[in-house]
């Protein structure tokens, strides 16, 4: 089969998917050389679905993991999978039918013509989110500009969005198994990414919803994610910068001092702090912006 004379290989990570699995598995376009569906250890019969559109179809691989390991870890599995295997291009598909396969082209085309290494679907496009609920539109811009931050590649929106390509050379560049497993999987792997300085473009597709629930409890989420964000961060201007000797690295760390300082002192009076480190924090942010996530180039 192949796309373009590239192997296509989709991983579906599923868990209590019985409802949609099967849709979802039924949807995948013909071109799609593998399609790695990984049952974490489902309670309902999603694995048994699974096993019987594979008996229908060599095409779907079923992976059962023995233990629930988070959609994270359930990507990663497919994933290395897929690698084995020698799939040449991987993208992820989740298990409740929210990712319309018509699109699926649009985020392989950029990777076949090495325009890109890592694509990325963006539903905030103006129009693009209807059936997202409000308080689920809010969540997503507030990661989306603590992602920026955090990940450094300011040119993408829509970080929380899983559905996406990557080639396999920029995937055996990254630590699959230090990956985190939970719902913070995409942003960890954004993060990781910019530090092996993988070229990240997004695509514009809209929002898909139907009968499927949404697992996330989005108050703890938030917040279990912005602190995991904050912690990345950190890890990623010692890994690309201050262990490089990048002046960046110097302002950021600078910036991020100053404004914990300044924050404790605004309560006696002392604003001054906070504001000037605001403002060299901001600075660092907007020289990153100007350099772009592929430089510098890691030796």
């Amino acid at each position: 089969m192949c796309y373009r004379n590239k192997t296509i290989g989709v991983v579906i990570p599923a868990f209590n998917e019985e409802l949609l699995i099967g849709d979802t598995l039924g949807s995948i376009p013909d071109f799609v050389d593998r399609i790695y569906a990984v049952d974490d250890c489902s309670m309902d019969r999603t694995k048994e679905i699974i096993e019987d559109f594979a008996k229908q179809n060599p095409r779907i691989i079923c992976i059962g993991l023995k233990k629930n390991s988070g959609v994270g870890g359930a990507i990663t599995a497919g994933f290395k999978n897929a690698i084995n295997d020698g799939i040449e291009i991987m993208a992820v598909m989740a298990g409740d039918n929210q990712m319309d396969p018509k699109y699926l082209t649009d985020l392989l085309d950029p990777i076949v013509e090495e325009d890109a290494d890592f694509t990325k679907g963006n539903r905030l496009k103006p129009g693009y989110w209807k059936g997202m609920s409000t308080w689920r539109i809010f969540g997503n811009y507030l990661l989306n500009i603590l992602n920026k931050i955090a990940s450094g590649y300011w040119n993408i929106e829509d970080p929380q969005n899983g559905y996406v390509a990557i080639s396999s050379s920029a995937l055996n560049k990254l630590d699959l198994e230090g990956l985190y497993n939970g719902y913070a999987f995409e942003n960890d792997m954004m993060i990781n990414a910019n530090v092996e300085c993988i070229r990240m473009h997004n695509i514009s597709i809209p929002a898909k919803y139907g009968n499927e629930r949404s697992k996330i409890k989005y108050s703890k989420f938030i917040l279990a994610t912005s602190i995991f964000l904050f912690s990345s961060f950190l890890w990623r201007i010692w890994n690309k910068y201050l262990e490089k000797g990048h002046p960046l690295g110097i302002f950021y760390a600078c910036g991020c001092f100053g404004v914990i300082i300044g924050i404790i002192f605004l309560f006696i009076g002392m604003w001054k702090i906070l504001v000037c480190s605001s403002f060299l924090f901001a600075f660092a942010c907007m020289w990153e912006s100007r350099l772009g996530p592929t430089y510098p180039k890691i030796q």
